[in-house]
């Protein structure tokens, strides 16, 4: 026989690996994520609006008013949805009969030509109206400082 003695098999122990801090990390990753992202909201359009150096910028208090934006190509939309001209007129007045203070925002392209604002503007004066607004680009307010 041999003069050699082996140790007995040992049972490895299994490498086991740590899940819950794995877990932390990946929550904190998905709330950093969801913190800094910015979401864009559906039917957005992209307007070039004309800058001002006098406006300002609107008053949030009360009732919404209905947007009408004005495309550079002469297409309209009322609250993100497309209108033909046929239907404009008709669904302007509908929307001045259900508003307690009717008030539109007319957001035209800088690039509109001045004739199709002027349209717009007749049929939301025809559909009852009581005020409009004219929307701009609003330059950013700088804070000069109190030294």
């Amino acid at each position: 026989m041999s003069s050699f003695t082996f140790r007995p098999n040992a049972r490895r122990r299994r490498a086991q690996v740590n899940l819950t801090s794995l877990i932390d990390v990946l929550f904190l990753l998905l709330i950093f994520f969801m913190l800094t992202s910015t979401f864009r909201q559906a039917g957005e359009l992209e307007l070039q609006l004309p800058s001002s150096t006098t406006a300002s910028p609107a008053n949030s208090s009360g009732e919404r008013p209905t947007e009408v934006v004005l495309r550079a190509d002469g297409s309209v939309a009322i609250d993100g949805q497309p209108m033909e001209a046929s239907q404009l007129a008709a669904r302007l007045r509908d929307l001045a009969q259900g508003a307690a203070v009717p008030k539109v925002l007319l957001n035209a392209e800088s690039s509109a030509r001045h004739a199709d604002v002027v349209r717009v503007l007749d049929l939301v004066r025809e559909a009852g109206f009581a005020g409009v607004s004219i929307g701009t680009e609003v330059p950013l307010v700088r804070q000069e400082d109190g030294n």
